[in-house]
Order: structure tokens, then sequence, then C-alpha cells
């Protein structure tokens, strides 16, 4: 298991200049920069309601997840984060998998497809393959992608997105401030279970980032964005509630 690099690592910039690890030949950069960002555009929801599975939602972390990764350790796993990050920033979006095929992808619906949620967060079957092919921390992968998730269903249940991407067609600041709560996310863990290899959530996301910005950032800003959530929650200890604050503060400065 892989462990976060200590204090003076972290704020020299560790989290940043770890090696990323990379997509392989898989076209998941591409489709990750569309121009919505993790959205669904509205003339586009019934083409991924018509490929989803079972929906369900986790408040707790003890609901059985439907079994797609192949091992079941694995999905009791992704439950109990599911349930920790609804409880986390208290939102309770649905998750459900659907067919992503050859476009791998993960994607936040602001529109709840079970009673009582808030919205709805689709992970594509195909980057979820994708993801447990990795060779370090691929559990860590599959949970911070989906962190990323539910910093969209955060700031659409506060209302955020309205500042964030007031237009929905520049998401370059929604998807900066979904890092952040990933990052923030990873924090947290990290401060219950010294060795919750954190480091994943930043090699994932940098490595759905370009060498140039598109819709979620490059890189290196991806990188900054969850090392920025990281330390607010690790280092300052900032509460959820102050996190979503600062995160929100600090993406809106974002040039």
């Amino acid at each position: 298991m892989m462990i976060l690099p200590d204090r003076r690592e972290v704020v020299l910039g560790g989290l940043l200049t770890i090696g990323w690890i990379s997509c392989g030949s898989s076209p998941c950069r591409a489709q990750m920069d569309t121009p919505t960002g993790c959205y669904i555009p509205n003339d586009q929801r019934q083409y991924f309601v018509d490929r989803i599975s079972t929906v369900h939602s986790f408040s707790n972390g003890s609901e059985q997840i439907e079994p797609r990764s192949g091992n079941a350790n694995l999905d009791r796993a992704l439950a109990q984060s599911l349930g920790m990050l609804s409880r986390t920033f208290d939102v309770l979006p649905g998750f459900a998998y659907y067919r992503d095929d050859d476009r791998p992808n993960a994607r936040a619906l602001s529109e709840p497809l079970l009673q009582r949620t808030d919205g709805t967060v689709l992970f594509g079957l195909g980057l979820l393959r994708m993801l447990l092919q990795r060779p370090q921390n691929p559990d860590a992968s599959v949970v911070a992608v989906c962190a990323h998730e539910y910093g969209h269903i955060v700031s659409y249940k506060n209302g955020m997105i309205s500042q964030l991407d007031p237009t929905r067609t520049n998401p370059f600041r929604a998807e900066q401030f979904a890092d952040y709560v990933a990052g923030f996310f990873a924090g947290v863990r990290k401060r219950r279970n010294p060795t919750f290899p954190a480091v994943a959530f930043a090699t994932t996301q940098r490595s759905f980032g370009g060498s140039t910005r598109g819709s979620h950032g490059t890189g290196v800003e991806r990188g900054e964005a969850v090392e920025r959530g990281f330390l607010d929650a690790y280092q300052r200890q900032l509460s959820p509630d102050q996190g979503i604050q600062a995160g929100f503060a600090w993406t809106m400065a974002r040039a």
C-alpha cells in the first residue's frame, strides 16, 4: 500500500511530483475532457438513462453494491466509501454503473433517479475495468473518481454550480471544485487512517488531465486542486462545511 509523503514532502509538492499512473492506450483522457465536463446535458440524458443498470443509494455504507468488479471485498469497500462520502458531505446521490462501451467515463447528473436523493452518479463499466488494471492502488483510484463525481453533487445541492459554471459551457471551475472535494475526502480518510493511500487521489485525477487545459484542466491543475483539498482537510483540519466553502472560494479565484 502506498503511503502519503510526510508533511515536508507535501508542502514541497510531493503530491504533484510523484509520477502519475498513465491511462495506457485507453482513450480515457479524451473522453473525460468533454466540452461540458462531467455534466450530462439535458438532450443526452435519456441516452445515459437507457444504459444504466440498477440504481442504489449509500447512506451508511452497509448497503450491498451491485457486484461488478469481480472482487467481493472491493465491492464491499466501495459501498463503505460511498456511504462515507455521503455522510462527510451531507449528500445522498443515487449510484449506478452504466455501459460506457469504448468511451471510459464517469458522470454526475443533477436530476435524481431515486426518490429522496441528491442527483445521480454514473460510473462507466469500461472505466471501472480500466482502473482495476492499474498496478498500484486500483481500489483507491475507483474511490477517487467517485469522490470527484460526489463533488459535483455537492455543487448541485448547494447551488454553487450556478457560480462555478453559470452558462454550463465553461466547466473548468466546476471540475476544479470537484477535484478539490476529492482531495478533501482523501485528507479526511488519511486523518482517520494513517495508512490510507491518499496519494492515489492525486495520481488518478492528474492522469486524466492533459498538457493543455481542457474542461477539467491540465494534469498539473488537477493535481493542484486535489492537493489543496487534501491539505485543507489533513493539515488545516477544516470541517467538511468549512472545506466546501474554502474550496469554493479557492476555485472561484482560479483563472
